[in-house]
């Protein structure tokens, strides 16, 4: 920040004292808590990747999985669609959704793996 004087020469502001009509700082020229910087710490921590939810996935799983959500895409996009289905496709579309809850019905575990009483996230 410059000022010019009547000659022609710039002249700096001095920092140390106050300018008539703005608040005055409490910690002239002094450092404060903003002006802290920590020192950077060079960190090697590399948080893994994630695993594909389907790779460790039961097959049937996955293929009742694939089947209702499908199911249910199709049922919510054919409408929409310029081209004419016949009348049974409504009906086998909802046998596809229901055959794909039956499959995933039938892979829940049949017993609790361990004593966990679900306290932990």
């Amino acid at each position: 920040m410059s000022n010019r004087r009547e000659g022609g020469s710039h002249h700096r502001r001095s920092t140390a004292r106050p300018q008539p009509g703005r608040p005055v700082p409490k910690n002239l020229g002094q450092r404060g808590p903003r002006d802290f910087s920590p020192a950077a710490e060079e960190d090697d921590f590399r948080p893994p990747n994630p695993k594909s939810p389907v790779a460790g996935a039961k097959p049937g799983v996955v293929i009742g999985a694939l089947l209702a959500l499908g199911g249910i895409l199709c049922l919510i996009v054919f409408p929409f669609l310029p081209v004419s289905f016949p009348g049974w496709t409504t009906a086998a579309l909802i046998g596809v959704i229901l055959l794909g809850l039956v499959v995933l019905f039938l892979n829940l575990p049949a017993r609790r793996a361990g004593s966990d009483d679900g306290a932990r996230v």
